[in-house]
């Protein structure tokens, strides 16, 4: 005896079993698991390529500050600590004559941890400077001490350095060199 046919004509219901729901389920679960990764690391990539551009703008805005001024901003590095925003607005300052914005100063990752807060009100900060002396060529007598330094280590490597060259590395790959 064979067994009745599922479908038209039969009698039957045509639908689908418990555990072919059960099969395109876990599959789709397994295929938003893989995007939401992709998609997370991308996002993570763009803002550290967005720190990288930001730290770029600076390193072009103290290379222009140098040589119009002959030295580097005397902001004074004690206020990084007891008075940050003054230390933020005193380095805004310095580099706002040559391009750079209060956001060139803002890692996208940080600003997102801190819930984005009004930067009008607090100025701040996400990268430091060195504080060199203000002989002419200090900043360039040393090829691997840093211009600007990302405050936190929110991507992958660590925090970020831009050196006198122009080149962007993480903490964990110039420690390497």
């Amino acid at each position: 005896m064979n067994a009745p046919a599922r479908g038209r004509g039969t009698g039957c219901e045509a639908g689908f079993t418990l555990l072919e729901l059960a099969t395109v389920i876990v599959v789709i679960g397994i295929l938003v698991l893989l995007i939401t990764g992709v998609v997370s690391g991308i996002k993570g990539r763009a803002a550290k390529a967005n720190c990288i551009v930001n730290l770029r703008n600076l390193f072009a805005g103290a290379a222009a500050y140098v040589e119009q001024q002959g030295r580097w901003p005397q902001v004074p590095a004690r206020f990084i600590r007891s008075k940050p925003e003054e230390y933020a607005r005193q380095w805004i300052d310095a580099l706002s004559p040559y391009g750079i914005t209060q956001p060139s100063w803002i890692c996208p990752t940080q600003d997102e941890i801190l819930g984005r807060p009004d930067l009008s009100k607090k100025p701040r900060v996400d990268y430091n400077a060195t504080p060199f002396d203000a002989k002419p060529r200090t900043p360039y007598k040393w090829a691997r001490q840093p211009w600007f330094v990302e405050h936190a280590a929110v991507h992958d490597g660590g925090p970020l350095l831009i050196y006198s060259d122009g080149s962007v590395l993480s903490l964990k790959d110039a420690l390497k060199r």
